[in-house]
């Protein structure tokens, strides 16, 4: 049950972060409007990519998943094991969507994974399974199937 209540408050703070990035954009859109030279002037280190970067989205993938009594998910899980890997060229922090799908490849839900201040040619291995809130098309015995289908990788501090 408290890994339960930890994956929520995780969530939570992904999904946080997610919107606070948002809002800031919105902040700058408003900017721009308002004097298109102010921000002109503001450079921003995500519009110069590095070449030794990969894009982010081939930086987590999916493992393995499928059900399975699982120590932390319990018994009959279905059970997504993933890796995370920065190919770039410092520490990076990721955040990604996993959407869970039916036999028919219909979208049954989603959930969302972090991994923190991963080294620069590093690999993480992690699991996750889907909270029962998290699958809002159906149940969570009709997953079938799972891909990754957002990746955003920030700089780690």
């Amino acid at each position: 049950m408290k890994s339960i209540k930890l994956r929520h408050v995780l969530v939570a703070a992904a999904v946080g972060a997610v919107v606070l990035t948002g809002c800031s954009g919105g902040e700058e859109a408003a900017t721009e409007k308002g004097s298109a030279s102010q921000a002109a002037d503001k450079p921003k280190p995500q519009d110069k990519p590095t070449k030794t970067e990969a894009p982010a989205a081939q930086d987590v993938r999916i493992v393995k998943a499928g059900v399975e009594d699982h120590q932390t998910w319990g018994p009959k899980a279905y059970v997504v094991h993933y890796e995370a890997k920065n190919s770039g060229a410092g520490a990076a922090s990721y955040y990604a969507e996993i959407e869970f799908l039916d036999k028919d490849g219909d979208h049954l839900g989603q959930t969302g994974i972090t991994v923190d201040k991963l080294g620069p040619g590093k690999t993480a291995a992690k699991d996750t399974a889907p909270l029962e809130a998290e699958i809002t098309n159906g149940e969570v015995s009709d997953i079938r199937s799972a891909r990754v289908t957002t990746v955003e990788r920030t700089d780690a501090q």
